[in-house]
Protein backbone atom coordinates (compact mmCIF):
# COMPACT_ATOMS: atom_id res chain seq x y z
CA UNK A 1 0.00 0.00 0.00
CA UNK A 2 1.47 3.60 -0.71
CA UNK A 3 0.33 5.87 1.85
CA UNK A 4 1.24 9.56 1.39
CA UNK A 5 2.12 11.66 4.39
CA UNK A 6 0.19 15.46 4.26
CA UNK A 7 1.90 18.27 6.39
CA UNK A 8 -0.20 20.74 7.14
CA UNK A 9 1.06 23.81 8.68
CA UNK A 10 4.20 23.32 10.42
CA UNK A 11 5.66 19.58 10.83
CA UNK A 12 8.85 18.59 12.10
CA UNK A 13 11.08 17.03 9.38
CA UNK A 14 11.73 14.60 11.43
CA UNK A 15 8.37 13.64 12.44
CA UNK A 16 7.31 13.05 9.27
CA UNK A 17 10.92 11.10 8.44
CA UNK A 18 10.23 9.08 11.41
CA UNK A 19 6.69 7.92 9.87
CA UNK A 20 8.09 6.69 7.21
CA UNK A 21 9.85 4.37 8.87
CA UNK A 22 7.68 3.52 11.49
CA UNK A 23 4.28 2.67 9.04
CA UNK A 24 6.40 0.50 6.79
CA UNK A 25 4.21 -2.56 8.47
CA UNK A 26 1.11 -1.25 6.67
CA UNK A 27 3.04 0.28 3.27
CA UNK A 28 5.37 2.61 1.75
CA UNK A 29 5.25 6.22 2.84
CA UNK A 30 6.44 9.63 0.78
CA UNK A 31 6.37 13.30 2.04
CA UNK A 32 3.85 15.37 -0.08
CA UNK A 33 4.64 19.34 0.23
CA UNK A 34 3.62 20.80 3.14
CA UNK A 35 -0.11 22.70 2.83
CA UNK A 36 -0.79 25.61 4.98
CA UNK A 37 -3.73 25.65 7.78
CA UNK A 38 -6.30 27.05 6.13
CA UNK A 39 -7.93 29.60 8.53
CA UNK A 40 -11.66 28.62 7.76
CA UNK A 41 -11.19 25.35 9.74
CA UNK A 42 -10.29 27.38 12.73
CA UNK A 43 -12.98 28.02 15.19
CA UNK A 44 -13.83 31.56 15.67
CA UNK A 45 -13.50 31.40 19.92
CA UNK A 46 -9.96 29.47 20.64
CA UNK A 47 -6.93 28.51 19.10
CA UNK A 48 -8.76 25.09 17.91
CA UNK A 49 -9.17 23.27 14.22
CA UNK A 50 -11.80 21.21 12.95
CA UNK A 51 -10.83 18.09 11.61
CA UNK A 52 -13.84 17.15 9.40
CA UNK A 53 -12.91 19.92 6.87
CA UNK A 54 -9.33 18.71 6.78
CA UNK A 55 -10.22 15.34 5.39
CA UNK A 56 -12.38 16.73 2.36
CA UNK A 57 -9.18 18.67 1.41
CA UNK A 58 -6.51 16.51 1.22
CA UNK A 59 -6.18 13.86 -1.57
CA UNK A 60 -3.67 11.08 -1.37
CA UNK A 61 -2.01 12.48 -4.99
CA UNK A 62 -0.88 8.87 -6.60
CA UNK A 63 -1.07 6.90 -3.11
CA UNK A 64 -3.60 4.48 -2.14
CA UNK A 65 -4.10 6.42 1.50
CA UNK A 66 -2.76 10.06 2.64
CA UNK A 67 -2.62 11.02 6.19
CA UNK A 68 -2.42 14.32 6.82
CA UNK A 69 0.02 15.02 10.13
CA UNK A 70 -0.25 18.68 11.68
CA UNK A 71 0.51 20.40 14.88
CA UNK A 72 -2.88 22.06 15.52
CA UNK A 73 -4.97 20.90 18.42
CA UNK A 74 -8.20 19.31 16.74
CA UNK A 75 -11.52 18.69 17.73
CA UNK A 76 -14.91 17.20 15.64
CA UNK A 77 -18.33 18.26 16.83
CA UNK A 78 -18.52 15.25 19.19
CA UNK A 79 -15.05 15.33 20.98
CA UNK A 80 -13.14 18.38 22.79
CA UNK A 81 -10.37 16.98 21.20
CA UNK A 82 -8.76 14.08 19.37
CA UNK A 83 -5.48 12.76 18.30
CA UNK A 84 -7.03 11.91 14.44
CA UNK A 85 -9.81 11.24 12.62
CA UNK A 86 -10.75 8.91 9.13
CA UNK A 87 -12.86 8.29 6.83
CA UNK A 88 -13.87 4.43 7.38
CA UNK A 89 -13.26 2.49 4.25
CA UNK A 90 -11.90 5.75 1.93
CA UNK A 91 -8.42 7.56 1.55
CA UNK A 92 -8.22 9.81 3.92
CA UNK A 93 -6.89 10.84 7.30
CA UNK A 94 -5.80 13.26 10.00
CA UNK A 95 -3.66 12.94 13.11
CA UNK A 96 -2.32 15.62 15.51
CA UNK A 97 0.77 16.00 17.18
CA UNK A 98 -0.70 18.71 19.55
CA UNK A 99 -1.31 16.44 22.56
CA UNK A 100 1.06 13.77 22.05
CA UNK A 101 4.59 15.34 22.89
CA UNK A 102 6.47 14.15 25.92
CA UNK A 103 9.45 15.15 27.17
CA UNK A 104 10.96 12.08 25.84
CA UNK A 105 11.19 11.86 22.09
CA UNK A 106 10.92 7.97 22.06
CA UNK A 107 7.31 8.19 24.03
CA UNK A 108 6.33 11.24 22.02
CA UNK A 109 7.85 9.04 18.38
CA UNK A 110 5.48 5.79 19.48
CA UNK A 111 2.12 8.11 20.66
CA UNK A 112 2.74 9.51 16.81
CA UNK A 113 3.45 5.82 15.57
CA UNK A 114 0.70 4.60 17.13
CA UNK A 115 -1.86 7.11 16.15
CA UNK A 116 -1.29 7.05 12.72
CA UNK A 117 -1.78 3.65 12.60
CA UNK A 118 -4.60 3.48 14.31
CA UNK A 119 -6.40 5.98 11.91
CA UNK A 120 -4.89 4.39 8.73
CA UNK A 121 -6.87 1.19 10.51
CA UNK A 122 -9.90 3.24 10.15
CA UNK A 123 -9.39 3.58 6.46
CA UNK A 124 -8.70 0.25 5.95
CA UNK A 125 -11.88 -1.21 7.33
CA UNK A 126 -11.51 -1.44 11.12
CA UNK A 127 -13.38 0.06 13.81
CA UNK A 128 -12.59 0.83 17.19
CA UNK A 129 -11.50 -2.68 19.38
CA UNK A 130 -12.46 -3.12 23.04
CA UNK A 131 -9.26 -4.47 23.34
CA UNK A 132 -7.00 -2.23 24.93
CA UNK A 133 -3.73 -3.12 24.09
CA UNK A 134 -4.85 -3.40 20.23
CA UNK A 135 -3.96 -0.23 18.28
CA UNK A 136 -7.65 -0.05 17.45
CA UNK A 137 -8.52 0.67 20.68
CA UNK A 138 -9.91 3.95 21.16
CA UNK A 139 -7.92 6.41 23.14
CA UNK A 140 -9.17 9.40 25.13
CA UNK A 141 -6.35 10.37 26.95
CA UNK A 142 -2.26 9.77 26.24
CA UNK A 143 -2.64 7.39 28.88
CA UNK A 144 -4.65 4.78 26.96
CA UNK A 145 -2.63 5.75 23.87
CA UNK A 146 0.65 4.62 26.07
CA UNK A 147 -1.44 1.83 26.98
CA UNK A 148 -2.22 0.08 23.98
CA UNK A 149 0.33 -1.06 21.82
CA UNK A 150 1.30 -0.35 17.67
CA UNK A 151 -0.10 -3.87 16.89
CA UNK A 152 -3.06 -4.80 15.68
CA UNK A 153 -5.23 -7.58 17.47
CA UNK A 154 -6.24 -11.02 16.53
CA UNK A 155 -9.96 -9.44 15.78
CA UNK A 156 -8.75 -6.47 13.82
CA UNK A 157 -5.62 -7.97 11.43
CA UNK A 158 -8.16 -10.00 9.57
CA UNK A 159 -9.77 -6.70 8.26
CA UNK A 160 -6.53 -4.68 7.79
CA UNK A 161 -4.96 -7.40 6.30
CA UNK A 162 -8.11 -8.16 3.86
CA UNK A 163 -8.06 -4.49 2.61
CA UNK A 164 -4.75 -4.36 2.46
CA UNK A 165 -4.39 -7.04 -0.04
CA UNK A 166 -7.26 -5.98 -2.30
CA UNK A 167 -5.30 -2.65 -2.52
CA UNK A 168 -2.66 -5.02 -3.92
CA UNK A 169 -4.04 -6.41 -6.42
Amino acid sequence: MRIALQPIGDVPREVLEDLIEDLKGLGDASILDPIPLDPAWREPKGDQVRADPILDEIEPEGAHRVLGVTAADLHTGAYDFIFGLAKVQARPAVISLFRLGSTDPRVSRERVAKEAIHELGHTLGADNCPNRECVMSFSASVDAVDRKTAAFCGRCRPTIEFSAKRLRT
